[in-house]
């Protein structure tokens, strides 16, 4: 769809209101930029040399000690391999803990590339089902846990729903996976995907799942937050009571290496205790919530169906029935709408049919001109 987008603004045929891609419209901070001229100009020899695959020590230690005081853990420089972005960060764990043939349960709506991170692993997704608001079902998780699952996969704040799970389900969620653990020579893990965590509308966290259950892993990224998402910068986060944590992080590190990312970018890396340390390091999200209630807003008014959004800038709405029910659903409605020049994408797509992908990480034109995209469109069907 993103290609599809670039063509039609070559065709000369006018304006493109492309919602399809989660690629921040927002700049880096300023803090940013300052940081990456600073350290050009005062850098130690060495500096774009190889490290450890994990990372440059001093960074490690830097997040081990924010995360520590995020999640009230005891972490250390050892529990946290920097990764090329949130992407390579799951790659990375998904190759250090999971077998051929093991399964990996996730809450849908997913995000679409779980499928082939898992295929890279010969695991099998196991898609389960969510609340109408997207919230996690805990119950319905644990009847799709079977002798084969070695990792629950969260993804919180959700692509694309912008859902965040309640404290109270993921409380009942490591209460299931504990009382699974009783029969396993191994214990379940749960993979957290969190790289839209500080990208909450409201400025409250998330709750996660490390603060619950001791067998879980973090993986996140500042492509979202900070508005990198071509610089590549992420990390691994093992929680210091997983089983095997040991082991973990030194497969995790030499996964970085052998599956060809090396190690994860060195001038990002240097950066980030930097920018992090400075209240200003992050982007303005109330630009994020303003474009998602707008549209929110604009499409509940055409019938669909749509939890107020919460974080990041995905909205995950549910056609309604009449054009539900119509031959191809979201993948017609979504072909449709590219007629008026308009690119959103199925749900299908994400394991959610029946509903369309939208990015607010677009302008505020392309949301008003996408919402009468969709007011003519839903007029003629």
């Amino acid at each position: 769809m993103f290609d599809l987008a670039n063509q039609l603004r070559a065709d000369g045929g006018g304006p493109v209101h492309d919602l399809s891609l989660g690629n921040p419209s927002l700049e880096p901070p300023e803090v940013w930029r300052r940081a990456v001229l600073d350290l050009l100009q005062t850098e130690p020899p060495g500096m774009h040399r190889y490290m450890t695959s994990a990372g440059f020590p001093e960074v490690r230690e830097f997040l081990a000690e924010r995360e520590s005081a995020r999640y009230g853990l005891e972490l250390s420089a050892q529990d946290v391999t920097m990764t090329v972005g949130a992407a390579g960060g799951l790659n990375v764990i998904f190759n250090a803990l999971v077998d051929p043939s093991d399964e990996i349960v996730v809450p849908a709506p997913y995000f679409s590339e779980y499928e082939h991170y898992c295929e890279n692993v010969g695991a099998a997704l196991v898609p389960v089902a969510t609340t109408l608001d997207f919230q996690l079902d805990p119950t319905a998780i644990d009847a799709a846990i079977g002798p084969k699952c070695r990792v629950v996969m969260l993804n919180s704040p959700n692509n694309p729903s912008g859902a965040i799970y309640s404290h109270d389900a993921l409380v009942e969620l490591a209460g299931v996976l504990e009382r699974s653990n009783r029969t396993r020579t191994k214990p379940i893990v749960v993979v957290e995907d969190a790289p839209y965590r500080d990208l909450v509308h409201d400025g409250t966290d998330a709750p996660s799942i490390l603060q619950h259950y001791p067998h879980s892993v973090l993986v996140t990224s500042h492509s979202k937050d900070l508005g990198l998402a071509g610089e590549r910068i992420g990390y691994v986060v093992v929680s210091p009571q997983l089983f095997g944590r040991d082991f973990v992080n030194r497969a995790a590190a030499f996964c970085n290496r052998v599956l060809g990312f090396v190690n994860a970018p060195a001038l990002m890396q240097r950066i980030l205790p930097i920018v992090l340390a400075d209240p200003m390091g992050r982007v303005d999200v109330t630009v994020y919530a303003r474009r998602c209630r707008t549209m929110a807003e604009g499409l509940r008014a055409l019938g669909f169906e749509i939890p107020v959004p919460r974080a990041g800038f995905f909205l995950f709405p549910r056609l309604p029935d009449r054009l539900r029910t119509t031959d191809g659903g979201d993948i017609a409605l979504a072909q449709r709408l590219v007629e008026e020049r308009t690119i959103v994408v199925p749900g299908t797509a994400f394991g959610g049919p029946g509903h369309l992908r939208l990015s607010m990480a677009t302008s505020e034109e392309a949301v008003a001109s996408a919402l009468a995209a969709f007011t003519k469109v839903c007029a003629e069907v």
